[in-house]
């Protein structure tokens, strides 16, 4: 039988494995979007002095 302690750190391992595929996912999502992005339109900026 599990005791409580083993449930919560069974729980906290799930949520970061759902945490890591979730941002994992949108890594992918942000890569694909930006090899969609027309670049001949992007301007450069430049930096400021401070």
């Amino acid at each position: 039988m599990l005791t409580t302690f083993q449930i919560v750190v069974l729980m906290l391992i799930v949520f970061a494995v759902y945490v890591l595929a979730k941002v994992r996912s949108y890594m992918k999502k942000s890569e694909e979007q930006w090899k969609q992005v027309d670049k001949s339109r992007l301007r450069e900026w430049k930096d400021e002095d401070d």
